[in-house]
């Protein structure tokens, strides 16, 4: 049996969830040596509880830690060729358990941060231990608190990857209310190279441009799945922001990387 129809099952079933929860003590324990080396090595650096990095990401402290660091600064340098930082008010929509945003102040510098997630854990956690952020929970639905035209940067990595169709259109509206005109968004989305791990009726309705859902779960959770045809991506953008660059995902040695979508507010 495949994996794309073994998860389907799962989803009929209504046990998604279930069995994901079950897949997260088997990760705990898979990296549970590895853990406790880190926590050894490196006693002050702050971690989230077990569960909301593997909500997120993934249960391996190190990756978590270092990964984080290297996205942050992969993100710097390719949001550095379409605007600057100094003095600018920036959004992690989505952050999740600050693996991004809780390093980015000390790479950017003189510049305002903020920070949203649905799971009111997960912002309570960063409140408490993330300086120089200011961190708010938002609903799976829109609007969010902030004032209309407020950011000059927003990014969401693999936040989109977990809404449903409605909130595709619903989020890229707020986006639009909540960005400066000419303020950059960077997003990441299952692109093509994700198709391979569809079903084939999946597939079919991929290369027809719909956007394909993958739910009977939570939306927001990470087994709410959405997968995204290039033309859809583009027709939702149409009329709202200007498509700055499309960085298509491809096969990694760690496994499938996201498309990058970087556009800008008009």
């Amino acid at each position: 049996m495949n994996k794309p129809f073994l998860k389907k099952i799962l989803r009929n079933l209504g046990i998604i969830q279930l069995s994901d929860y079950i897949r997260y003590y088997i990760m705990k324990l898979k990296y549970l040596k590895e853990n406790r080396k880190f926590r050894k090595e490196f006693p002050d650096v702050l971690l989230p509880p077990d569960y909301l990095i593997y909500e997120s990401y993934m249960i391996n402290y190190r990756s978590y830690y270092e990964d984080g660091l290297r996205n942050s600064q992969k993100l710097k340098s390719e949001l550095q060729k379409h605007t600057d930082f100094k003095g600018k008010r920036i959004l992690d929509w989505g952050c999740g358990p600050a693996r991004i945003i809780r390093h980015f102040p000390g790479l950017v510098g003189e510049a305002e941060f903020y920070a949203t997630d649905y799971n009111k854990k997960t912002i309570a956690w960063n409140t408490e231990h993330i300086k120089d952020v200011r961190f708010s929970v938002n609903g799976t639905n829109p609007p969010t608190d902030y004032d209309n035209d407020f950011f000059d940067i927003i990014y969401g990595l693999s936040v989109f990857t977990h809404l449903s169709e409605a909130n595709h259109y619903n989020w890229v509206e707020e986006l639009h209310r909540i960005a400066k005109t000419g303020a950059v968004v960077y997003l990441t989305t299952h692109g093509h190279i994700f198709r391979q791990r569809l079903t084939k009726g999946n597939q079919q309705r991929f290369d027809e441009h719909q956007l394909v859902m993958e739910g009977n779960t939570k939306e927001g959770h990470r087994t709410y799945a959405a997968f995204h045809p290039e033309v859809f991506m583009r027709n939702i953008f149409q009329g709202k922001f200007e498509v700055l660059q499309h960085i298509p995902g491809k096969q990694e040695v760690w496994g499938l990387s996201q498309d990058k979508w970087i556009i800008k507010k008009i």
